[in-house]
């Protein structure tokens, strides 16, 4: 079931979704540099993901009013411009408010940094509240980390395979990261996940790039990219490379 949900956001096999990174500023320059990213990303990437990036963070868990207007103000935009699916992840994990962004703007889907665990210095998901979220917006996918980056683990032994099977309960597919942005899944955790979750989409959340594409893809069923089109990595001002998108993409065309 889970799998047809995927398949029915993203035609093609092996998904890429690019990041847009909306960093603290104007408003009319904040959109105009969406635009932007979705105009390089559109013409060769399957998805893209509008979030808040070092900003808009009223405490561990929940964004901020202004946040949530500026990102809806975006989403509109970029949505009524996009020929892609277009997601939302309302940092540092306000999965509230990123499904009311999504559904008022027609998104397809959010992002959640984490959907399952316990860590220090943030409240859990708890899954009868986010469930009873959830059931208001039926339409809207969801894709759930598990043991993130930049979060601790209360029990850092917790076995990610545990993590995983948890997940699946609420996320419509599982987002596994490395320890940082732009750090590289380790192989170990995809397959594990992968073994546990079965057909559920598994989705690598940060550290893609062309030289670990091919065994990263042949475990997972997609992924998110941001650092890998940037030459400088995700820092306020460097722009999407185009080159370097459809080198990427040109990559997984062979994996297709």
């Amino acid at each position: 079931m889970k799998e047809k949900i995927f398949g029915r956001i993203f035609v093609e096999k092996k998904p890429i979704i690019g990041m847009i990174h909306v960093w603290r500023g104007e408003l009319g320059k904040q959109v105009c540099q969406a635009l932007d990213d979705l105009e390089k990303l559109q013409p060769f990437v399957d998805g893209v993901i509008i979030e808040n990036y070092g900003w808009g963070h009223y405490d561990s868990n929940l964004a901020t009013n202004d946040c949530e207007r500026t990102i809806r103000i975006i989403s509109n935009v970029v949505a009524g411009m996009s020929k892609i699916p277009v997601g939302i992840n309302m940092l540092p994990n306000d999965y509230i408010r990123a499904f009311r962004v999504a559904h008022e703007s027609g998104c397809n889907f959010i992002q959640m940094d984490h959907i399952y665990g316990e860590f220090l210095h943030c409240r859990p998901v708890y899954p009868q509240h986010f469930t009873r979220v959830r059931d208001e917006f039926p339409n809207i996918a969801v894709f759930g980390g598990i043991h993130p980056k930049y979060y601790d683990l209360q029990d850092p032994k917790m076995p990610i395979e545990k993590s995983a099977k948890e997940a699946i309960k609420l996320a419509d597919g599982i987002v596994v990261t490395g320890k940082y942005t732009g750090g590289e899944a380790r192989l170990e955790d995809l397959k594990k996940v992968k073994s546990m979750i079965g057909d559920v989409p598994l989705i690598v959340g940060s550290g893609l790039n062309i030289r670990n594409i091919k065994a990263q893809m042949a475990i997972a069923d997609g992924a998110i990219a941001g650092t890998a089109f940037k030459r400088m990595g995700v820092v306020k001002g460097e722009p999407i490379d185009t080159d370097m998108v459809e080198a990427l993409m040109k990559e997984v065309q062979k994996l297709r």
